[in-house]
């Protein structure tokens, strides 16, 4: 009696290559089905060869699951990882689903930290809450977080609290009260936050009229810069491109001041 496995393969040799790719997805998913975790393997191995997306990301199940293959998470991310760089989508989402276990147990541990009053994990769980990880995305919850660690003296909380007022995350929006969170930030030498009010002078949001924004963004930028912000150095460059000679001078100097200021506090 001809195997089911030679039957399969005699089947698919008699068809175009494009049509035997499909046929042998449909052959590996049915014996994933049925169990016989041999002949699925044997067949995605070969599609793997081939760059197949969808028996990359088969093979990534198997061994999420431990089916036919020692359980291997390791293993498994890196499969999905290869097919998702490729647009994959269901990869894309195993990632995020093996993401959200590993966020899930971290949020399981930090929480009652949180609820009694530490500042750093109630910034920790502000920033799950904002970008779901673990949890359902509430911005409104997100916002209570960070206003409480701030409050219990958290530099990153008061940061990602101004955040939340500068964009209107989870509160109304209000430049003036991000700015003030912000500068709070910089006289504790937060990088972030010099970066973010040079944003935000950079988009004409900034209180400060007295002095022409593009300056003051450069002038935020640069003391950002020379913190270590990679993103702040590869703007700063162009902003400084869009001031005459007198404004960047002006510009120079007011960045030379913030970052003796505020950098390396």
């Amino acid at each position: 009696m001809t195997n089911v496995r030679s039957l399969s393969l005699a089947l698919l040799l008699s068809l175009p290559i494009a049509h035997a790719d499909a046929a042998s997805i449909i052959v590996a998913e049915r014996a994933i089905q049925s169990e016989n975790y041999t002949l699925a393997l044997d067949t995605l191995r070969q599609l793997e060869k081939e760059g197949d997306l969808e028996a990359i990301y088969l093979i990534g199940t198997l061994y999420k699951d431990g089916l036919g293959v020692l359980a291997d998470k390791d293993t498994a991310k890196r499969q999905f990882e290869r097919a998702a760089q490729q647009g994959h989508l269901l990869s894309i989402e195993a990632l995020r689903e093996m993401k959200n276990v590993v966020y899930l147990k971290e949020f399981n541990q930090i929480i009652n930290a949180a609820e009694q009053g530490d500042p750093s994990a109630q910034n920790r769980v502000g920033e799950m809450y904002e970008y779901g990880q673990g949890v359902a995305r509430n911005l409104n919850e997100a916002f209570q977080w960070f206003k409480r660690a701030s409050e219990g003296g958290s530099v990153e909380g008061r940061h990602n609290l101004a955040r939340a007022h500068n964009f209107g995350s989870g509160t109304p929006q209000n430049f003036t009260t991000a700015e003030k969170l912000y500068l709070m930030g910089a006289n504790e030498g937060y990088v972030d936050s010099m970066f973010f009010l040079g944003t935000l002078y950079a988009t004409g949001n900034g209180s400060d009229a007295s002095i022409n924004p593009d300056i003051t963004a450069y002038a935020w930028l640069s003391a950002a810069a020379q913190g270590g912000s990679l993103i702040a150095q590869t703007i700063e460059a162009r902003l400084l491109m869009k001031l005459d000679e007198s404004g960047q001078r002006e510009a120079k100097a007011l960045a030379e001041q913030l970052t003796r200021r505020y950098v390396g506090q």
